[in-house]
């Protein structure tokens, strides 16, 4: 666009067009959202069931191995070896970070109530925003410093230093947190570069590598087909739920989805509750409530700024 010339913008009829496309999108997307949330309350009670004979160490690496195998014997027929990976190292770091949060998170998962886990796993966005600024540089207005305070003020709140012990699983949570806002921040730089598909099957094969040294020290194969049904579960689960996401998130905008998210956090507390007789005590409930909120708004300001960027983008065209 010249500096005479007048941004061409789209006419009322594609604009509304576009308008209905993208409504009809985020109404399947929130329908993979919530397969994915379903999926996700399922993998936690059988990694919780399966706790009783394998440590989290050898559950997640069959997770990871048995995952690997079942994504690549999927695809090596199909579009696997057309890929061509681009950035890889990023690709190897994402991968490194995926099989560490999955490592801390299932440590997590069998040694705190699931709702109490599952609420300080949300705090991952809240740390790539943290991180966005670190690495990235970013500039991050004072609303979502509020919204990263606000999250971290909530997790505090759950934690309570100083007037309960901190316990190793509670640690783990916010490591596997970390690690994960981390993964999320180089999946947004990814995204510019290769395909949702590509940045799955690399963290895949990469978590193989993670996870083997993690659980040598512990190595156990299942004994009974009750603790192979298990595995199969957690494989089954956690795959169907990445799939899910990535369809997701392929179809909506993330703002439009981040509410669907806490769908999975009130599965998992009712599953805690029926399943494994665990209560929600205040203080998880009140810091789980400021996180969601914390949460909730990060998403909604990023949508915003991405809307903001492509207006932009579409007036210098």
């Amino acid at each position: 666009m010249t500096p005479d010339q007048p941004p061409i913008l789209p006419s009322a009829a594609e604009s509304d067009s576009q308008d209905e496309r993208q409504s009809r999108d985020n109404l399947n997307a929130a329908l993979w959202i919530l397969i994915s949330c379903g999926a996700a309350a399922a993998m936690m009670i059988a990694i919780r069931f399966l706790s009783s004979e394998l440590d989290s160490r050898m559950i997640t690496f069959l997770r990871s191995a048995l995952g690997c195998w079942v994504v690549l014997h999927a695809m090596i027929d199909q579009s696997l070896w057309k890929m061509q990976f681009s950035r890889p190292g990023l690709q190897i770091i994402r991968g490194i970070l995926m099989g560490l949060a999955t490592n801390f998170g299932f440590y997590a998962i069998v040694h705190l109530p699931i709702a109490t886990a599952n609420v300080l796993f949300l705090l991952a966005s809240v740390f790539a925003t943290v991180l966005s600024v670190l690495v990235l540089h970013e500039r991050v207005g004072l609303h979502r410093w509020g919204a990263v305070i606000a999250g971290l003020l909530g997790a505090v709140i759950i934690l309570r230093p100083g007037a309960a012990p901190l316990s190793l699983g509670m640690l783990s949570a916010l490591a596997s947190s970390a690690c994960f806002g981390g993964a999320l921040l180089l999946t947004r730089v990814l995204r510019r570069h290769t395909t949702p598909r590509e940045i799955m099957i690399s963290s895949i094969v990469a978590s193989v590598f993670v996870t083997f040294p993690i659980a040598l020290p512990v190595w156990q194969l299942p004994a009974e087909w009750i603790a192979w049904s298990l595995t199969g579960a957690v494989v089954l689960f956690s795959t169907l739920r990445q799939y899910c996401d990535i369809r997701a998130y392929s179809l909506g905008e993330a703002g439009f989805l981040a509410p669907f998210n806490y769908v999975r956090v009130i599965l998992i507390a009712a599953a805690g509750w029926v399943i494994f007789g665990e209560g929600i005590d205040p203080h998880t409930g009140i810091g789980g409530m400021v996180i969601a909120s914390a949460t909730l708004y990060i998403a909604r300001r990023e949508r915003s700024r991405r809307q903001a960027q492509s207006l932009h983008t579409k007036a210098d065209k």
